[in-house]
This record gives C-alpha cells, structure tokens and sequence, in this order.
C-alpha cells in the first residue's frame, strides 16, 4: 500500500504528515510527503514588467529549493518511523491539482483537518475529495495515529459508498470488527444498474465477519450516522457521498459537511 500525504510545512512536520508516518509504519507501506509551493502572478505594471517577473521566478526558485532540501531529513525521519521507501516530493502550483496528479500512483491521500491551513478546513478537504481519484483519510484534529479495532462503514448501496468500501479494503483486513451501519437507498439516487453489487458475497468473499446494524431516520442525517459510529466504538468510519449529488457536496452539503466540521473520528471517504 503507497500513501500520500501534503506536507504543508517543514522542518518542523505538520500533524497530517506525522500521523501518515505513523501509520505507513504502522501498515509497513510506501509513503510519499508532497511539498506544493504555491504562488500567483503578482500585479504587473508596464514600465517594471520584465524585472517584476524575474523577481517572481527567482523566488519561486529559491522557495523550490529550499523545500527540496527538506528531502533526506523527512526520509531518514520516516524511514526510522517504519515506512517503507519514504519519498519527499516537491511541486510548484494549485494543490488540488498537484495531489490529483500524485494520487494517480498511489493508494491512499492522508488529509490532517486544520482550520488554520486555508487548505486544510473541512470546505477545503471537501474540495481536494471531490477533486482527486484516490480514497481520502481525513484525520481530525488531536489525532495522532489510526487504531483499527473497530472500523464502521456508512452504507446506503451508492457507487460512492461501494468506491469507499473498496478504498478501504487493505484497513478492513486488519480490523477486529467491523460494523455495517445500513441505511436506506435515498430516493433520488438511479436505479441500480446490472449486475447489482452484492454486499454480504463481497463481505464474504474476503473473509470479513460483518456486524450489521440497521439505522432509523433520515439517510442524510450526519449526526445520526456520526452516533451510530461512536456507539459501536468505531477507530474510522468509511463513507462516500452518502445520499448526496456531486453538486451539493462541492458546497457542503449534508452528511458531509457534518462529519467534516463535526465529527472526531477520522474518515476514509471516496466520492
């Protein structure tokens, strides 16, 4: 398993990236940190255009060197922590762009929530979700490292919840239980098309002895999920959209914006 993580800050590492350590120890799996320095054009007036844009590129240059030397220490840190071929990455542009093109070779995005990081906050991360085609591991605030005795999955038959369960797998196999938290197929999702996802083959399939517990109430309701999943003692909760169109997810909508803003337990989400 690759995981990757944005490394917002260095020499001093960001909580998203101590925890991705940790847990690529953890998990005896490849970790990537990416460094994205970003920067617009500044305003440019005729008469200094030339020397405003030379003092731009200059810059940019040094701040790209300077984060690439950061490179043997975070790979001697992670190296010591368990991982295994750690990689410190740097790259020059939007963010969401630069995890995108990253998540394409790797298994897993680490995401640490941070208000303080405008890159960081729930509206942010559900942007960078949305944005890229890697399963997502958002870590709340205060966590520092994934137990996995109990992992609950948010299920309602979506694609996005079925993408979220795959995501999940190489968790699922090491976890002591595993709750199933099924909720009803809300009534604007398509029919589901052939051939239908067999959820307890699947289940069975891998070997996974699945606690299934039926929810009362509304599909989208995040507070409703987010107590099922404490109750159960669940270390993650695995979700997707959940009952959600793609639009009104990119302005946090429902059950998504709860557990971003909300919830303490981490999130793997795939949309």
């Amino acid at each position: 398993m690759d995981l990757l993580v944005r490394a917002s800050r260095y020499p001093e590492w960001d909580p998203g990236v101590l925890f991705a350590t940790r847990l690529a120890g953890q998990l005896r799996s490849g970790l990537t940190a990416l460094h994205i320095v970003q920067g617009g054009i500044p305003p440019v007036w005729d008469y200094d255009a030339g020397l405003l844009l030379a003092e731009y590129a200059a810059a940019i240059d040094e701040q790209i060197g300077l984060a690439r030397s950061a490179g043997p220490m975070f790979e001697a840190f992670a190296e010591s922590s368990g991982a295994v071929f750690p990689q410190w990455l740097v790259a020059q542009g939007h963010v969401g762009d630069a995890l995108r093109y990253a998540g394409n070779w790797h298994d897993l995005l680490v995401l640490a929530r941070d208000d303080e990081d405008p890159w960081a906050t729930p509206a942010a991360l559900a942007s960078i979700a949305l944005h890229v085609d890697v399963p997502c591991l958002v870590v709340p605030p205060g966590r520092q490292e994934l137990q996995l005795e109990c992992i609950a999955i948010a299920w309602n038959g979506s694609i996005e919840a079925i993408r979220a369960l795959h995501g999940a797998l190489p968790l699922l196999r090491r976890a002591r239980r595993i709750v199933l938290l099924m909720g009803r197929r809300h009534p604007g999702l398509p029919p589901v098309p052939a051939p239908e996802f067999a959820l307890e083959a699947w289940c069975r399939r891998h070997d996974f002895a699945v606690e299934f517990e039926l929810l009362e109430g509304d599909v989208d309701d995040g507070r409703l999920i987010h107590e099922a999943a404490r109750a159960a003692y669940a270390d993650l909760l695995v979700m997707g959209a959940y009952g959600r169109s793609r639009f009104a997810e990119r302005v946090l909508g429902g059950v998504t914006r709860y557990m971003l803003q909300q919830t303490d337990l981490p999130l793997l989400m795939r949309h």
